[in-house]
């Protein structure tokens, strides 16, 4: 007789979504160097807005660089999902 295991899947290398995504990793930092910095943030932030709801809210450091502009910017989403469609679309 061919016994089954309780523990046996049909698929192979599954894993629980949850396992790998946390609720509450809502927040995403980008650093942006170079002579295009300022255009390319601008244009993060017009993409952030169209995600889900439309309120991340945003914030930047900037610095100069060796004479080159350089920003850190933070994406703080309402829920995880929203985040990992702003990261699909721009990866």
């Amino acid at each position: 007789m061919n016994k089954k295991d309780q523990f046996e899947s049909l698929a192979c290398n599954c894993v629980e979504v949850g396992t790998l995504i946390r609720e509450d990793d809502t927040v995403l930092t980008i650093d942006l160097s170079g002579v295009d910095a300022e255009s390319r943030f601008a244009a993060l932030k017009e993409e952030a807005a169209k995600i889900g709801s439309g309120n991340c809210k945003i914030s930047a450091e900037t610095v100069d660089e060796h004479g080159q502009t350089a920003i850190r910017a933070m994406f703080q989403f309402d829920c995880t999902a929203e985040k990992l469609i702003f990261q699909m679309r721009n990866a």
